[in-house]
């Protein structure tokens, strides 16, 4: 019996790679196994070589693994690819005569699956086939795959099931006559009530639960899958998802609608932050609250479209010319990515500015199981909206928009209201809203932009462990995951480092984490070429005398070995 399982399907681009891993992923999540997922996929529609990685195990996991225990090839390229990632004792299933035959470290298992998928009637079903024989492999009972296929093609007709049913058999047929020695059992779990989502999934279902009623935003790998998920859900509870005509159309709506009362959001990408950077200084300036969120991929220019990178944070941290508030934030979990979505619109409205969420391409396109959400955990927070009787109350013919406080957040009030008559210009103003050039007024103003975000914070800032540690791995973003594992291997070792895990990183949360990294060896580890996190800290805590990099910027994530080594080398 085995407690876990890496698992993945190769193939060219438009072979239904996706289907079939996305059929074998959940299969394993209703069997009761936690999983994590990868895709790795071309910029284009059809041809180029494509994966879905899947790793199954009984307890949690932010890391998709790099130790494949069956290969599904869909075509020959697919081995060439991936064969450096075959663990001891894999099995390799693709096209061929019937043969299985030892190969180095692993077995070739080949059979006909275009002729037997079409001696079934369904020549599409070679894919169903080859499922069948992975899940006989682990002994995962086949009636598993029956009821996923049964709800997956409900509306296609009894015929379609009944033929995919018997791909699936057909595969465990193969197991049964040719390769019952290397059958490996996963042990019995018990099934939990659990969630299977990608980043993008949660992070849109995050702002839904907190009141968000419009996205505007321009389609964009790979942010797209949070206005799609939106798009079916905002009209059911009277919200808007406007598909725009560019990604200055994209967040110049987000910003109208949230001046006119609306918690709006935009997503985008990389390329988009740099086409909505002009009008980001506008709702800085007005003190407008939207959310923007930035699905990083691979730059600069276009890059490499669908490949993972986290390369944008001087942008989110820094764009704009001229300076105003803003605030960042980077789950490193997709659960996370729930709350802290619910969270920026509190942020965005409580300090009336710009928020940033940012994501990666390995959160936002991939699932993993998570525990379900709590909607009770963010409670809906507006800020200093008054109604139309306390705007009254002030007794202004013309609304101090940004009158002076001793926070410096002014009260805001809705276009409509009575007693709230104000202007807003993206110019500078005195407390009226006016245009003003007097220096004075300058002055006094921008500070109370600047510093109202002080105070500024979530509820989980950071994840750290062993705070106490001479060694600490420092992250933000997905590398999660992979230095949680990384911490395992050393404690296994005997050899104890710390880990912080930022997810606020403007305001950055300074008093808490100096005291955990001031006078440690500090490493980061992310995906872009000049160590942007560690920079970020740099400018804030006095770590230069022993702070290191370790970082990757050829589009692909992490592989836990490669850290391991390189942090071996540094301590």
């Amino acid at each position: 019996m085995i407690k876990s399982i890496e698992w993945k399907v190769g193939g060219q681009q438009g072979e239904g790679v996706d289907s079939t891993g996305e059929i074998f992923a959940k299969t394993l999540f209703r069997y009761g196994y936690y999983v994590t997922s990868y895709k790795q996929f071309m910029s284009r529609i059809k041809g180029g070589h494509t994966n879905y990685k899947i790793r199954a195990t009984q307890e949690r996991t932010n890391y998709a693994g790099e130790q494949l225990n069956i290969l599904l090839c869909l075509d020959q390229e697919t081995l060439q690819v991936n064969e450096h990632e075959l663990a001891d004792g894999a099995v390799v299933i693709m096209e061929g005569d019937t043969s299985v035959r030892a190969e180095k470290h692993y077995t070739i298992a080949a059979f006909p699956l275009k002729k037997l998928a079409t001696e079934l009637g369904n020549a599409l079903a070679k894919n169903m086939i080859a499922l069948g024989i992975s899940g006989a492999l682990i002994g995962l009972p086949k009636e598993e795959f029956f009821l996923f296929i049964e709800d997956v093609f409900e509306k296609k007709g009894e015929q379609v099931i009944l033929s995919n049913k018997a791909a699936v058999e057909k595969g465990y047929e193969l197991v049964a006559q040719h390769l019952q020695h290397l059958v490996k059992p996963l042990e019995h779990v018990q099934k939990q009530d659990r969630l299977y989502i990608s980043g993008n999934e949660a992070t849109a279902f995050g702002s839904f639960m907190a009141g968000c009623r419009f996205l505007s935003a321009y389609p964009i790998t790979p942010a797209s899958e949070i206005m799609e998920w939106l798009s079916a859900q905002l009209p059911k509870v009277g919200g808007t998802v406007m598909q725009v005509e560019d990604e200055i159309a994209g967040i110049t709506f987000a910003i109208g609608a949230a001046y006119a009362g609306a918690r709006a959001m935009t997503s985008t990408s990389g390329p988009g932050i740099s086409l909505k950077t002009e009008a980001l200084g506008l709702a800085g300036m007005s003190e407008t609250p939207i959310v923007i969120v930035d699905s990083q991929r691979s730059g600069p220019s276009t890059g490499l479209p669908t490949k993972h990178e986290q390369s944008d944070l001087q942008h989110m941290l820094y764009g704009t010319h001229g300076e105003i508030p803003r605030i960042v934030l980077y789950p490193s979990t997709i659960e996370d990515a729930f709350y802290i979505a619910a969270e920026a619109f509190n942020l965005a409205e409580t300090y009336q500015c710009p928020v940033f969420v940012a994501l990666d391409l390995v959160l936002s396109m991939n699932k993993t199981t998570v525990p379900p959400f709590d909607s009770t955990r963010v409670p809906i927070t507006r800020g200093k909206l008054v109604t139309e009787e306390e705007a009254k109350s002030y007794g202004e013919h013309i609304f101090k928009r940004y009158r002076f406080t001793d926070d410096g957040i002014s009260p805001r009030v809705l276009p409509g209201t009575a007693g709230g008559v104000h202007t807003a210009s993206s110019n500078e103003h005195g407390e009226d809203g006016y245009i003003t050039e007097d220096p004075e007024i300058r002055t006094q103003i921008m500070r109370k932009r600047m510093e109202k975000i002080k105070t500024a914070a979530i509820q989980n800032p950071y994840y750290s462990k062993n705070e106490d540690a001479d060694v600490i791995l420092v992250g933000m973003g997905s590398t999660r995951g992979i230095i949680e594992e990384a911490l395992d291997v050393f404690e296994r070792e005997g050899v104890r480092v710390g880990h912080v895990q930022i997810q606020q990183l403007h305001p950055l949360p300074i008093d808490r984490i100096a005291p955990i990294l001031t006078g440690k060896k500090v490493i980061s580890i992310e995906n872009n070429y000049e160590g942007q996190l560690l920079n970020w800290l740099k400018q804030h805590l006095p770590i230069h005398s022993n702070a290191h990099k370790i970082t990757q910027y050829d589009g692909n994530p992490f592989v836990l070995s490669r850290v391991i080594q390189e942090v071996r080398e540094l301590i």
